[in-house]
């Protein structure tokens, strides 16, 4: 049963996404009369149209349907099996339905399920001969097309464009003519990436320094190693040479320079002075 219910779940997200993806195209070009146009695969010229995928991503329209009446949607199906069918990122392709346009209809792009209209455009009844009508981009981006009321020249297979449409550098170049706006925003970037370089390097210094390293729990205050040092000269030696040793001691163990494995203990080793260690000629002193 939870076989099924996965398979059922999965199924319904591939056919939603599918769905979703064929909300990506629409008509954008349409040719009537054509006349001195192109031809079809049969040579023959005959009334076409024309497919964009505004998408970013690939888009499998075959199975759509393309009709010029309302009440009959399912007039010609786009062949299924075919790989041309697979439409790339605003990528355009020309299509020859089984009926002729004519003029003064409205075309419906409808999806798989013979229902649901993806997208429509209008032909005008006056279009001329080997003249198209077509939708044309607002923006640089070739998203959001409008329907350019204008007659044009047929430009099948490519992606349309009214001429108007400024690239990127082109609209900087004419809201900043002086290159205040770039400048500005380049310096901006380059001293808030050094900004965070140092911050980071600054906080790992830190880190891997020791700095921010929490002490040991524990570890006694400088005033309990006093006393600790004190009590131990009293309890062992009273010789200077045994209490510079002791606090030497607890100054690297509260440091964290040295410590040992065992908790709450230090270890003082003697370590055999290596040759022309001046600690060697240090002599004994005893108090009167």
């Amino acid at each position: 049963m939870r076989r099924l219910l996965s398979i059922a779940i999965f199924v319904t997200a591939a056919v939603s996404a599918a769905a979703q993806n064929l909300t990506d195209l629409i008509i954008s070009e349409a040719c009537v009369a054509n006349l001195t146009g192109i031809v079809d695969a049969d040579g023959q010229r005959r009334s076409w149209l024309e497919i964009t995928n505004t998408s970013t991503g690939t888009v499998n329209y075959a199975g759509c349907f393309l009709s010029d009446e309302k009440s009959n949607l399912k007039k010609y199906m786009v062949p299924k099996g075919d790989l041309s069918n697979r439409l790339g990122s605003r990528q355009v392709t020309v299509i020859w339905p089984s009926f002729e346009i004519c003029p003064g209809t409205t075309l419906y792009l409808v999806s798989t399920d013979g229902r649901t209209v993806i997208d429509t455009i209008d032909v005008p009844e006056d279009l001329p001969a080997d003249m198209s009508v077509r939708k044309v981009a607002k923006d640089n981006k070739r998203i959001d097309f409008r329907t350019d009321p204008n007659p044009a020249v047929p430009t099948p297979g490519m992606m349309n464009t009214d001429g108007e449409i400024e690239s990127g550098s082109e609209r900087v170049a004419h809201h900043d003519p002086h290159g205040w706006t770039l400048t500005l925003t380049s310096v901006s970037v380059v001293f808030g990436a050094l900004l965070i370089l140092m911050i980071i390097f600054t906080v790992s210094g830190n880190t891997f320094s020791g700095k921010y390293r929490r002490a040991k729990k524990g570890t006694p205050s400088p005033e309990e190693a006093a006393a600790i040092a004190i009590a131990l000269s009293e309890h062992l030696s009273d010789e200077d040479a045994d209490i510079a040793a002791i606090g030497l001691a607890i100054h690297l163990f509260l440091s964290e320079e040295v410590h040992d494995s065992e908790s709450y203990r230090i270890t003082i080793t003697s370590v055999t002075p290596l040759w022309g260690d001046k600690t060697r000629n240090f002599r004994k002193t005893i108090k009167r």
